[in-house]
């Protein structure tokens, strides 16, 4: 089986096809941003190519699979809130893999992206984005998934699309029945620095009865770092709910799972309880490649900020390789 990369990161596609169909062959795969590709090299030893907007897509070589995670920053809900979808350019970029598409056309189609593709407009955006795949002969399928489901301690959810040229559709039922049995402190390094760790003057622990794990997600949210709390909708008395911190002062529970990791936190700031030891500490740039299922012999970008980044960016190793998984039992891979 060869297949391509599309806008690659640093090689969560590759690695769980990898894992999954070491035979499978990577073709082509390309990404806009030099360090993301200078991380795949190092990992992978293929060099990607730069931006899809400039690449004779007539030279691709031949593929059955095309894989990719989409720019998310149009459907995303985190940061772009003033802009909404395909009036932002990095929207228009999904039709870059139908132009792939309609030359190379391919059997198979894996998309990820943020969950809330599925809710822009009101779900016209995401009924846009099917019908183009639609339109071209495919049996188009979508899930919203997250890695927790998968027992890897993240709550990360993100829709994934299958579409395939077999005569029938992909069915996503069996994966988004399995529910959150991890945690934490499953995937928890040891002897960790003292610099990782928080002074207790800086940070308040809830009492247990003010702590709740949440049935879906497996969040455990357990205190907040001292600190500005949000202005909109926050009461008196109300520094026990989570959404009056804001994201970085917030403590989870290693009893529980961990929220997203973000592209946009390049500095480390995920802060955890750790209920062996009683301590609050920050998450370990190796916990974080941990969180997204990359082995421990993957290769880091050296400069942290940027491996911080490109973790945050990636797609979860673990979820893909289930998806792969079954799209095989199923016969449509």
């Amino acid at each position: 089986m060869n297949y391509i990369d599309l806008f690659c990161g640093i090689g969560g596609f590759h690695q769980a096809i990898q894992n999954v169909v070491p035979t499978a062959s990577c073709v082509f795969a390309s990404d806009i941003d030099e360090n993301v590709r200078r991380t795949y090299k190092a990992n992978y030893n293929i060099s990607p190519h730069g931006d899809i907007t400039t690449i004779d897509i007539n030279t691709i070589p031949s593929f059955d699979l095309l894989c990719g995670g989409f720019p998310c920053q149009a459907f995303s809900i985190a940061q772009w809130k003033d802009k909404k979808a395909f009036d932002d350019p990095r929207g228009t970029l999904f039709f870059e893999i139908i132009k792939v598409i309609d030359i190379h056309k391919p059997k198979c189609i894996l998309l990820e992206n943020v969950a809330n593709l599925i809710r822009i407009n009101k779900g016209v955006v995401l009924e846009t984005l099917l019908n183009c795949l639609r339109t071209r002969g495919y049996k188009v399928s979508y899930q919203l998934l997250s890695p927790h489901q998968f027992d890897i301690p993240q709550n990360r959810e993100r829709v994934y699309i299958v579409a395939t040229t077999s005569e029938k559709d992909f069915d996503f039922t069996k994966l988004s029945e399995r529910r959150a049995t991890c945690k934490l402190s499953d995937i928890l390094d040891t002897d960790i620095p003292d610099e990782y760790y928080i002074a207790p003057a800086k940070y308040k622990i809830l009492e247990p009865s003010q702590i709740k794990k949440q049935s879906k997600s497996g969040l455990k949210f357990c205190g907040y770092l001292y600190g500005e709390l949000r202005k909109v909708g926050t009461k008196e008395n109300t520094e026990h709910l989570s959404r009056v911190h804001k994201q970085l002062m917030r403590i989870y529970s290693s009893d529980g799972t961990h929220p997203t990791l973000a592209a946009s936190e390049t500095s480390g700031r995920y802060h955890i309880y750790e209920e062996s030891t009683g301590r609050v500490r920050r998450l370990t740039l190796n916990e974080c490649y941990k969180l997204m299922a990359y082995p421990s012999t993957f290769i880091k970008n050296t400069n942290k900020g940027i491996a911080y980044k490109q973790i945050g960016n990636s797609v979860c190793i673990r979820v893909v390789e289930e998806i792969l998984k079954e799209m095989a039992k199923q016969e449509v891979l």
